[in-house]
């Protein structure tokens, strides 16, 4: 029988039995909608595929949360503190905590930017 954390097959289909909800700080929403508006000054349809693949990979958090990358910190809050590109986005980074029960997205960051000082404004 397979645990509540791991995959399992039923009729050909992989299943997950159990994903960690989303949690998306406050920040982390304010940061994809500032990038989706300087994206869209250039192109709407480009703006639109960011918040797609944002969400996308967000999304894809939930099935495999270690995907991403470790990031190091200082903040106790943020031990554990992980990084995924955003699809098709290089540019654009979603920097992530795997909690207990939940995936906390923190923070949405556009390359350029000071990674290690902005993902612990909060």
């Amino acid at each position: 029988m397979a645990s509540d954390q791991e995959p399992c097959r039923v009729q050909g289909i992989w299943q997950v039995s159990s994903l960690k909800p989303i949690f998306r700080r406050p920040k982390a929403a304010e940061d994809v909608e500032q990038h989706a508006m300087y994206i869209a000054n250039g192109s709407i349809d480009a703006a639109l595929r960011f918040l797609e693949r944002t969400e996308q990979t967000i999304n894809g958090l939930a099935l495999f949360p270690a995907s991403g990358a470790p990031f190091p910190s200082r903040l106790p809050e943020l031990e554990g503190l992980w990084t995924k590109l955003v699809k098709d986005f290089p540019n654009h980074v979603v920097f992530y905590v795997e909690r207990e029960d939940t995936i906390e997205v923190i923070r949405v960051l556009r390359g350029g930017q000071n990674m290690s000082i902005e993902v612990e404004k909060n």
